[in-house]
């Protein structure tokens, strides 16, 4: 499945795939968002009631966050900016995040998520400081 998508809008993908009495398979294959494949994969689980999970941003690194299991409830904005909320509860689905939008997420408590990211991972492209964050909007 070929995706052309605004790579600068946080949006809701459909991943695709094929469901039968076996089970369902669900892939992401032949995308243009990452032209260079994706670079890191990282999954989240067991998250306590109450928790959230992210709580930053990132100045380059674009990602595809899948619910693999369970609800997760996803709250992105950028810098001055009103947030926009999103479920991801199927598998089939995932929300594109480009750079420099803060992510917020709330797990249920059997909740998988994955994550996909075209870049490897390096701490200096995180903005963990909200407030800085959100100055970043008044420039």
């Amino acid at each position: 499945m070929q995706l052309h998508i605004n790579k600068e809008k946080v949006q809701i993908l459909d991943l695709g795939g094929k469901v039968n009495l076996g089970g369902q398979l669900h892939f992401w294959e032949k995308n243009d968002l990452f032209p260079k494949g994706i670079q890191r994969c990282f999954w989240i689980t067991a998250v306590p009631k109450n928790e959230t999970r992210g709580n930053h941003a990132h100045w380059k690194e674009s990602q595809v966050l899948v619910a693999m299991h369970g609800v997760i409830q996803v709250e992105v904005h950028q810098p001055g900016q009103q947030a926009q909320s999103f479920t991801l509860d199927q598998p089939g689905k995932g929300l594109f995040v480009p750079p420099m939008h803060w992510v917020k997420t709330s797990f249920s408590t059997d909740a998988v998520l994955l994550g996909m990211s075209d870049r490897e991972f390096s701490e200096s492209d995180y903005i963990r400081d909200l407030a800085y964050f959100e100055s970043l909007g008044s420039g």
